[in-house]
């Protein structure tokens, strides 16, 4: 028989944060350079820092600049629309974690798993508990949830014989087939279709199963210096629109952004961001399979909602289902000893964590730091007036609270603007927030 004792330990630290990825970092970053008395403890169950970054496929690459990622006080690549890869980015935070442990005020554990009230446990030893004394506030950085195909199985039915891999393995499996099926339309599955061309796979053999479509960013509308401007565009739009339907068309006009089948009007919206060269080698693949979701793939044909497709031997599937940043219902991001992060800007997760971290140390109430609330991660296009016009009331209320830290802020894309133009964009999203507001109450009552 094993030793089955519990070996405990008592230790104090005044912010206890669980989940070392870029959420969880973006926090301790603004924590440890604003304050430098105060002690951290950092829990994940991985063996590294930079969260789904460990798991995700090799040739991932950042689909916004590295300019606006990662952590406040470190450029992250050469700080300016550079797509850093994988290995950049865990290079990178390990550079953030070397730093914060040669400070010795930042304890890592990494390998560890949070119980609940203070405890953690070594995954090595799950015996050997440690009880933390919190002196200001709990940390939760896992609530967004992220999934990558490599750690989430799919949600469907995949009987015994059939080739199905995650995005991960087609490095080592793109020439060893005739066929791939694609499972999935988000950024996963595009990245997927990207990488089998880019590697000479005849169109002809790449089959994508796409259960929707989604309206995509132009990455070019996204550079550094160009994004308020479009994000206002965008707001501006809703001024005359009569339905979200209006506001995507009209933007897709100006260029500010795609959808892979000019003849189908897309339903998602994930913030999703695409280059105009992607664009053309997508509209490439002409066997996409409209049939709703996966439901079984037999040995010998694919159950959809809406149909069965044959199909022939030697064919690969590649999974890419797992929903990356699923909406998640929102709740206080400021609770009783606790901290709860969340998206307080549209789909800018690093920078909301920094945000919230900076009002954690503002001399205000609770109440007040939950004036700034959490915008759920968009999905369907419906979702992107209610996220833009709570971003836009987030942006002015930040700004009235703390304006010289958002202007010096690097993960705010507003910030890489000149002097005139920041505080012109800020004060056109101050105008524009009522505005927005008023447009999706006429676009409610239109529908009804």
């Amino acid at each position: 028989m094993g030793n089955s004792s519990t070996k405990s330990s008592t230790k104090e630290t005044d912010y206890l944060i669980v989940g070392a990825g870029a959420m969880g970092i973006a926090f301790a970053d603004e924590i440890f350079t604003r304050k430098p008395k105060l002690k951290l403890t950092i829990v994940d169950r991985r063996v590294k820092a930079g969260g789904h970054w460990n798991n995700a496929y090799p040739f991932v690459r950042l689909h916004q600049p590295a300019a606006f990622y990662g952590v406040n006080s470190l450029v992250l690549g050469d700080g300016s629309n550079d797509l850093s890869s994988k290995s950049e980015i865990l290079a990178y935070y390990e550079k953030i974690i070397t730093k914060f442990k040669a400070s010795g005020r930042v304890e890592f554990l990494a390998q560890h798993n949070y119980l609940g009230n203070g405890q953690v446990a070594d995954l090595r030893n799950p015996t050997n508990i440690t009880t933390y004394t919190i002196n200001k506030r709990l940390v939760d950085a896992t609530y967004m949830n992220v999934e990558v195909p490599s750690t989430h199985p799919p949600k469907y039915i995949v009987d015994e014989g059939v080739s199905l891999s995650p995005l991960n393995d087609l490095v080592h499996q793109y020439d060893q087939w005739d066929n791939f099926y694609v499972i999935g339309n988000g950024k996963t599955g595009i990245d997927a279709v990207l990488y089998l061309l880019s590697k000479g796979v005849a169109v002809a053999n790449i089959n994508w199963i796409k259960p929707n479509d989604a309206w995509l960013f132009n990455r070019e509308a996204l550079q550094v210096g160009k994004v308020a401007k479009r994000v206002l565009e965008h707001a501006e739009q809703f001024k005359k629109a009569t339905t979200v339907d209006d506001v995507f068309l009209a933007i897709e006009k100006t260029g500010g952004i795609f959808r892979i089948d000019e003849h189908i009007t897309p339903i998602k919206w994930r913030c999703g961001t695409i280059s105009p060269e992607e664009i053309v080698q997508l509209r490439k693949v002409k066997n996409v399979i409209r049939q709703g979701r996966v439901q079984r793939i037999t040995a010998k044909e694919i159950q959809l909602q809406k149909g069965n497709i044959p199909y022939t031997n030697r064919s690969l599937f590649v999974d890419c289902s797992a929903n990356g940043l699923s909406k998640r219902p929102t709740i206080p991001v400021f609770s009783e000893n606790k901290i709860t992060l969340q998206s307080v800007l549209f789909c800018q997760q690093v920078f909301s964590a920094a945000t919230i971290a900076r009002l954690a140390l503002a001399n205000l109430s609770d109440e007040k730091r939950n004036l700034v609330g959490p915008v759920p991660h968009p999905e369907l296009k419906e979702d992107w007036p209610a996220a833009l016009s709570a971003s836009l009331k987030n942006l002015v209320l930040i700004h009235r609270y703390m304006p010289m830290w958002m202007f010096r802020s690097r993960l705010n894309f507003m910030s890489h603007e000149s002097m005139l133009n920041y505080f012109k964009y800020a004060t056109k999203a101050m105008f524009l927030t009522p505005v927005v507001k008023k447009a999706i109450q006429r676009m409610e009552n239109i529908s009804l």
